[in-house]
């Protein structure tokens, strides 16, 4: 059973699909997505539809959390390094000008074509840094989705449902369709933070 409510989840991660208008048709206005408050104390209602925030989903959890701070961790770690090697270019940059009116210009031509091959190898390897820790982002963010469609179904099952929808996607609904906050405390609970599930270069978690 568990398998088949997992198998009929349908998270939609972008915006619903739209027919592409006749040329010269006035475009569709965007509505935004209402939802219809329950009275407080309501019991989580058992609907065949559920909604869910994606984003919320992540960025309210304990994963998303840890995350979040390892970003900023590395992010500053990055930045602090980036000052310090643009100093550190900029003064040998200010005494090579200082040097050229008594080398030979053979000879600092020489040294300028080093130097800008130096500088132009350490803005790369910067670039790439940058990339790398987005790309670890990205591929932690994915790891906790997977991570979370078994509960997911788990929650579908326990409620009659059979497809979930990314709550940015639907016009209007009741909260109480809503999982995101039970799902997330379940996530939190069953999952923790993920420390480590994606490794992060230089860094043991």
């Amino acid at each position: 059973m568990r398998r088949l409510a997992t198998c009929a989840l349908l998270v939609l991660a972008g915006g619903a699909l739209a027919q592409e208008a006749p040329e010269g048709a006035p475009a569709a206005p965007e509505l935004p997505s209402r939802t219809i408050q329950t009275p407080a104390g309501a019991k989580p209602l058992a609907a065949p539809i559920l909604t869910v925030d994606q984003d919320v989903l992540f960025t309210a959890s304990d994963w998303g959390r840890r995350t979040q701070r390892v970003l900023e961790e590395e992010g500053g770690k990055i930045e602090a390094e980036n000052d310090r090697l643009a100093a550190q270019l900029s003064a040998e940059e200010a005494e090579l000008t200082e040097q050229r009116a008594t080398l030979d210009p053979a000879e600092f031509r020489k040294q300028a074509e080093a130097f800008d091959t130096r500088a132009t190898e350490i803005r790369r390897q910067r670039a790439q840094v940058v990339q790398d820790l987005n790309a670890w982002a990205a591929a932690d963010r994915a790891a906790f989705y997977r991570a979370a469609l078994p509960l997911m179904g788990e929650m579908m099952q326990e409620r009659g449902a059979v497809a979930v929808l990314d709550r940015r996607t639907v016009f209007v609904s009741l909260d109480a369709i809503d999982l995101t906050q039970d799902l997330v405390a379940r996530l939190n609970r069953d999952l923790g933070d993920g420390a480590g599930t994606v490794p992060l270069k230089g860094q043991a978690d």
